[in-house]
């Protein structure tokens, strides 16, 4: 340990010495770009329309592509830690938690995230299977927004605590051919190739294929592999045509295969206790998405149509779905005062699923629709001040109705400071687990000299999650290095999920057993309160820093009738750590080269398993060797050879994450 401080402290010293050795300017990047261009960056995630992010009224950050270039990550996930208020805890070598303000887990449920705006979490359990999801090329990524708190009154349900949305590159920006090579220790061999290229004269390509592999991670320090080791190969593509300067095409699709593998301790009442199984799945997938754009004076319409295809076969259930959405909208710019957005969507998912010795789902296959409306107009009130007011309307095959309106307010008193504030209702609709799932959960040990297992059952009577939102900002320019921005938040839950026990039965098959059934049922409610800080400080030329802190605080409570046997762990509320803070330091040396570092901090942990603080310190330093060529050298987890990031659900034995070095090389021709 204190070896590798000397080496870093070393490795720091010498790259401040090299930076201000020479005084010639390194290459044009995001993190030299001034403070007031940097506000000024485009996002359209929170009000479906392109704005400066200085302007809009939502806890709003944005990871630029350079930010992502530069971390040197192979995921999304990775890349999120950067984000106040977003925690990342790996659970397996192919699966993390990723929340927004609270409620993580392996299966986090009240977070949104789109592709270009294509849905990517699953109705089964309204969380997304993150090893299904990245690798992509991340240099075909643009930028990804993150909207911290509510999103629903534009995105719909399950938009309730943020929306994380990953914008790619358009294929005219990606012209030419990219080959991406690396390798290491965790990361063990990743590796692509894309093509671009021109569709006639107003048109462009790209087509990729890229390949990924992680290690086995170690099981809970015992220094022995946990078979979760990670592979995946994916291929596709994106054309955009413009068939005049008011009206555009754009279609790309993409497919991929891939396997994992994971360590289960399945409950056996014959043994009694619990058979360790090693299982490796498979998931494979694709997808097809157009979108279509035309602007006729102050209207612009947008048609948005996917179609989505996934399976995936643990033992633990095999399932498939089928997902075809459908959404129009239409931007009405009445005059410099008003502007109106309104638009329609379908949505039809279609599943088939095959029990496994852990779950079953009755009915195995199932069908299901949801219709929507939403309509929100901006109306500026004088010179400096900014009325947004909106709701979505959502019909569902399982709650029927749901509104969920917004009214947000942004004041600009000068071009140096901005406050805003936001009152919002989101729901979390009800998953197809907890409405026809049964599992088999835990082993109970012995009583009456009968093995005791318990058993969750999914509820036809479980409803929407509630929340409502109340929100403030601020963000302010104090120096023309210097940006700040303030968060916070308080949030009112009702209708949270629980788990209600009943009557123990006994079964007689395979041997005689009691079973000890916990029905899922919604007798939480309370709050959460909090805040998030960010700032950017461009100490020099050649030197960046950025600087997070998050805080969150769980006040919830069971109904008077509830008598939920997992308490408040029951929703991960334990699982969300109460302090987050960040450091990244950019900096740029001479000949091409740049060391950026990162220092994290996350609380302790009280789930079902007590985890505590943890530093985690990762470096990348990277090379321009010419213009055409990059090499990058990324060491992560540097202060600790083993962190357990995060606590593992019901069955899998757990994966400590281990100290990690990999090099990539690019080449552009």
């Amino acid at each position: 340990m204190r070896s590798m401080m000397i080496v870093c402290t070393c490795l720091w010293a010498f790259a401040m010495g090299s930076a201000y050795s020479d005084p010639s300017p390194p290459s044009q990047d995001l993190t030299q770009l001034s403070i007031e261009e940097l506000m000024q960056i485009e996002v359209v995630t929170a009000s479906k329309k392109a704005q400066p992010v200085w302007d809009v009224p939502a806890s709003v950050y944005v990871i630029t592509a350079e930010d992502i270039h530069r971390m040197g990550a192979t995921s999304i996930p990775e890349v999120l830690r950067l984000v106040p208020g977003v925690h990342v805890g790996i659970i397996d070598a192919s699966k993390w938690a990723v929340a927004v303000r609270g409620f993580n887990g392996r299966y986090s449920n009240k977070l949104l995230v789109l592709m270009d705006g294509r849905s990517v979490y699953t109705p089964f359990f309204s969380g997304v299977y993150w090893d299904a999801q990245p690798p992509l090329f991340m240099q075909d990524i643009e930028r990804i927004e993150v909207i911290r708190g509510p999103g629903a009154a534009l995105w719909g349900a399950n938009a309730v605590n943020g929306v994380i949305n990953i914008i790619t590159k358009s294929a005219r920006e990606t012209q030419g051919t990219l080959w991406v090579s690396g390798g290491g220790s965790e990361e063990q061999a990743f590796g692509g190739w894309r093509v671009g290229g021109k569709l006639g004269d107003n048109g462009y390509y790209r087509a990729y294929t890229l390949y990924q592999e992680r290690d086995d991670l170690e099981q809970d320090r015992e220094y022995v592999r946990n078979n979760d080791g990670w592979l995946v190969r994916r291929s596709g593509f994106r054309a955009d045509w413009n068939r005049s300067p008011n009206e555009s095409f754009i279609l790309h699709g993409e497919v991929y295969t891939g396997r994992a593998g994971q360590r289960l301790r399945i409950p056996d009442v014959t043994l009694p206790g619990a058979r360790i199984i090693d299982d490796r799945y498979t998931i494979s997938g694709y997808y097809l998405m157009g979108t279509w754009n035309r602007q006729r004076g102050n209207i612009t319409d947008i048609l948005h149509v996917y179609y989505d295809h996934s399976g995936r076969s643990p033992i633990e259930l095999t399932q498939f779905r089928d997902i075809v959405d459908l959404n129009w909208q239409q931007r009405i710019q009445a005059n410099e005062k008003r502007d109106i957005l309104w638009g329609i969507e379908y949505k039809y998912t279609s599943d088939k699923t095959f029990a496994g010795p852990l779950m079953s789902l009755q009915p195995p296959s199932r069908v299901d629709h949801i219709f929507g409306a939403f309509v929100q107009g901006d109306l500026t009130l004088n010179s400096n001040t900014r009325l947004t007011i909106g709701s979505k309307l959502e019909n569902n095959s399982y709650t029927a109705w749901e509104l969920q309106p917004n009214l947000r307010l942004l004041w600009k008193p000068n071009e140096k400071n901005v406050w805003w504030g936001a009152v919002s209702r989101a729901v979390r609709m009800p998953t197809r687990a907890e409405r026809s799932i049964v599992i088999q959960a835990y082993y109970e040990g012995m009583a009456s000299g009968l093995p005791v297992v318990s058993r969750i059952y999914g509820s036809p009577d479980f409803r929407s999650e509630e929340v409502t939102a109340y929100e403030l900002g601020y963000r302010s320019q104090p120096h023309q290095n210097l940006s700040l921005d303030v968060s916070a938040f308080y949030n009112v839950y009702r209708n949270l999920r629980s788990f209600e026990p009943a009557d123990p039965f006994v079964e007689a098959t395979p041997v005689p057993h009691l079973v000890v059934p916990v029905y899922m049922s919604n007798k939480l409610h309370g709050r959460t309160y909090g805040f998030e800080v960010s700032a950017r400080w461009n100490v020099t030329g050649n030197w960046t820093l950025d600087l997070g802190y998050a805080n969150i605080t769980y006040r919830l409570q069971q109904a008077p009738d509830s008598k939920d046997p997992f308490r408040l762990h029951s929703d991960s509320t334990s699982n969300t750590p109460r302090h987050q803070f960040n450091i990244g330091s950019h900096l740029n040396l001479s000949r091409g080269w740049h060391v950026d570092t990162y220092l994290f901090f996350v609380d302790r942990l009280f789930g079902m398993d007590f985890l505590p603080s943890y530093y985690r310190l990762d470096v990348s330093i990277g090379w321009r060797v010419t213009d055409r060529v990059k090499m990058r050298l990324t060491l992560q987890n540097l202060l600790k050879r083993d962190i357990r990031e995060f606590e593992h659900p019901l069955w899998e034995r757990d994966s400590i994450p281990q100290r990690a070095v990999y090099g990539t090389i690019s080449w552009q021709f």
